[in-house]
């Protein structure tokens, strides 16, 4: 029978909560990034990360990628969750500049939100400097508004491609 993991790095609850959605679907068993050494890797089919994007880099995607060694025989994908529209212009780019160096790992996106109220001093801060380069950029108004508050933008259907590619793997077992 095939058995699926889903270990998730989550600040705000975006990514844990897609890692749930994704166990369900999956009949897998979603596991926080902080018990990740307690796992053993090798005793599952498929492996999934989700990890929060920030700033180009995917939370968990390093740690990911220093197991490949011993995942030869293993499917593993990583969903990056980040605040931004799933029908941005350049996310395919972007996408493609995090999973292009690493061929094993099958890359997908999902948007999440944002949470300032559970955000750290860091995160909030960094926030700040970037709504700040943008209000002196007037053709990034709409980045503007789309990052000037909280929101939630997950919804269960974006998960849609992951659960297909994890069904196809189950089918070809």
């Amino acid at each position: 029978m095939e058995k699926t993991i889903i270990i998730y790095r989550s600040k705000t609850g975006f990514s844990q909560r897609y890692a749930q959605w994704m166990a369900e679907e999956l009949g897998g068993r979603a596991v926080p990034f902080q018990e990740r050494g307690a796992v053993r890797l090798g005793e599952y089919d498929t492996i999934i990360l989700a990890g929060g994007l920030y700033a180009g880099q995917m939370a968990g995607l390093k740690w990911l990628a220093k197991q490949l060694p011993d995942l030869t025989e293993k499917r593993i994908a990583a969903l990056a969750v980040g605040c931004a529209p799933m029908d941005t212009p350049d996310l395919g780019e972007s996408m493609n500049k995090l999973f292009g160096p690493l061929p094993q790992i099958r890359g997908f996106y999902c948007q999440g939100g944002l949470d300032y109220a559970h955000m750290g001093a860091v995160d909030r801060a960094m926030m700040a400097a970037l709504r700040a380069a943008l209000k002196a950029k007037p053709d990034q108004a709409e980045m503007l508004a789309g990052i000037a508050k909280s929101f939630d933008g997950t919804r269960r259907e974006y998960l849609e491609p992951v659960i297909r590619w994890a069904g196809q793997a189950q089918a070809a077992e």
